[in-house]
């Protein structure tokens, strides 16, 4: 007759395990179990469940390995420009303010310049007189040198008249026809056209030095006149001031009507900067510069722009170390890509994260779910009933990835 009863039983037990079973497969049966706990005093022990973690799948990617550092964005050489006087005077007119955008050649300033104006008016009169001077002398030293040649021509022609004369004269003397006095001024008179064909010929050549004389000394004069007036131009040229590069106006220290003066320096009045000309300064520390080389790709934000990257490469790590409140830092300089550029000006702070390195393709776990038990490290995994501790060899870290 019991034997109803103690099937019931059995039947109660049995249903009560699975019960059992089920929440502790799906989890459930932790808390359940901790409240069955309270309801007794003394020690319980807790013990992890699935419900006690976040699963997350273990993916490969591509782990990169990072150098972080500061640094601020700086002008290269010649990228800034201050712009001066050459002469001394008064700023007639300045054409530009602070911000504007020039070209290579626009005018910048005009300083006063009537005095220059009438001496290269004054030189250049002078370089015309000297020409003049100079072609009058080319003109009339060749009709003086044909006169004495002509003259010379005339002499020879009596000398030929009195060769035959002295001929005829000592002919007729061997006849007794004419006197020995009569032969004498024949030889007397042929002597004389000699000398003066001599001396004929040598002014000539005397005139032909004086000529080629006088015209490398006026040549030397006209070319002093021409050095003159190009000096005088070139001090006018300096009184309207251009710019020398593409740039911004990033300061004006002089204003219109002030007089500038032109020593030892040139007086600055106006500084360009060219903005397409930057690069940044990187200081990275000691413990990190061994991983950076040369041509390694950089990445940068701005407090200007926090989530606009800018990309960037090194291009020289400079050997002097800068040591400030006990760190020492190096200086690595960064030569940024063209695209956004516009966007960054000087003396910004950069924050530059430099990629040293890559592991391609590995598996990689959430930086959280690695634990440590001594030397050992290991993430606990889910199985289809459980949990279990698996042993991992840790490498590069790379954000929450590890």
């Amino acid at each position: 007759m019991r034997t109803p009863g103690k099937f019931l039983r059995f039947a109660i037990i049995i249903i009560f395990l699975g019960f059992i079973g089920l929440l502790a497969r799906e989890g459930k049966f932790s808390p359940v179990w901790n409240n069955v706990q309270g309801l007794f005093p003394g020690k319980k022990e807790h013990k992890l469940t699935f419900v006690d973690y976040e699963f997350e799948p273990v993916i490969r990617k591509d782990i990169y390995q990072k150098v972080l550092a500061t640094g601020t964005v700086t002008l290269k050489t010649g990228a800034e420009v201050k712009i001066g006087a050459r002469i001394s005077g008064q700023l007639e007119k300045l054409m530009v303010k602070i911000g504007d955008i020039v070209r290579a050649g626009d005018m910048i300033a005009t300083i006063e310049h009537e005095d220059l104006l009438a001496r290269v008016a004054q030189f250049a009169a002078d370089l015309k007189a000297e020409k003049a001077r100079l072609k009058k002398i080319k003109e009339e030293g060749p009709l003086e040198i044909n006169k004495l040649k002509a003259g010379l021509e005339e002499l020879k022609v009596q000398i030929s008249l009195a060769q035959k004369m002295l001929s005829r004269n000592q002919a007729l003397r061997k006849k007794g026809i004419v006197s020995e006095s009569v032969v004498d001024e024949a030889d007397e008179r042929l002597l004389v056209l000699n000398a003066q064909i001599n001396l004929v010929e040598e002014e000539i050549k005397l005139e032909e030095v004086r000529l080629q004389n006088d015209i490398r000394l006026q040549d030397a004069k006209v070319e002093k006149a021409v050095a003159n007036i190009l000096e005088e131009e070139t001090q006018l040229s300096y009184a309207t001031v251009t710019a020398p590069i593409d740039g911004v106006v990033a300061f004006v220290s002089t204003q219109e009507g002030e007089t500038v003066v032109a020593s030892m320096s040139a007086p600055t009045f106006v500084t360009l900067i060219d903005l397409k000309k930057i690069e940044v300064t990187a200081f990275v520390d000691e413990t990190d510069i061994g991983k950076i080389q040369e041509r390694q790709k950089v990445k940068f934000t701005v407090d200007a722009f926090p989530k606009k990257f800018f990309d960037a490469k090194i291009r020289e790590i400079r050997p002097k170390a800068v040591i400030k409140d006990n760190v020492v830092n190096y200086e690595v300089m960064l030569e940024i890509f063209k695209k956004n550029i516009s966007l960054l000006r000087p003396e910004m702070t950069a924050n530059i994260v430099v990629t040293t390195g890559v592991h391609e393709n590995v598996l990689v776990v959430p930086r959280g779910a690695v634990k440590r038990s001594g030397k050992k490290s290991f993430a606990v995994m889910k199985t289809e009933i459980a949990l279990s501790e698996k042993s991992i060899e840790l490498g590069w870290r790379d954000g929450d990835a590890q």
